[in-house]
């Protein structure tokens, strides 16, 4: 997968996600994709947005989440906010054509990650403030800060681009995919 940063650059970011996240040592399909941006995080990134951080807990220009009651880390509050931007729960990571799918995580009782499902079954996360990346698979943040999947959802395609008017025409986000 190609990426637009700097071979020191990808060196820094690779030292970095392996030492936080060792699994990512054995992984032959791991690559840095992006620079670091702290303007989305992995929640925006797998809903298909990245023009600002998704969280229910802050306040703050450039921060959003859902107009849904559910405003915690609880994993069914992540699964409400996926839910309002169109996904639904279903019972595989595999891929399917026409869908956008994604695999949520949790660790202990809260959720704390979401990457996105491409169509040759590997994944592409958002990590936190910091590098977007490409991974061969969802189990490889067991054993970390993020935990494991707890369910994965998925979107028809078309409806990607209906979010994309509707969230437009409220003045809430761009929506990008």
């Amino acid at each position: 997968m190609a990426s637009n940063i700097s071979p020191q650059e990808q060196l820094k970011a690779q030292t970095w996600l392996i030492r936080n996240f060792p699994q990512l040592t054995y992984d032959s399909k791991f690559c840095v994709t992006s620079p670091v941006t702290a303007v989305y995080n992995c929640i925006a990134w797998a809903m298909g947005l990245n023009d600002r951080w998704v969280d229910p807990a802050i306040y703050i220009p450039g921060h959003w989440w859902p107009p849904i009651p559910e405003r915690d880390l609880n994993p069914d509050s992540l699964v409400k906010a996926f839910e309002y931007m169109g996904f639904i729960q279903c019972p595989n990571g595999n891929a399917e054509p026409d869908f956008d799918k994604v695999a949520l995580y949790k660790k202990g009782a809260n959720w704390t990650h979401a990457a996105r499902i491409l169509m040759d079954n590997e994944y592409h996360s958002k990590m936190g403030e910091a590098w977007n990346i490409h991974h061969s698979s969802g189990n490889i943040f067991e054993d970390s800060v993020y935990g494991k999947i707890y369910t994965y959802m998925k979107r028809p395609i078309k409806y990607r681009y209906c979010f994309d008017d509707f969230l437009k025409e409220e003045g809430e986000i761009e929506v990008k995919w």
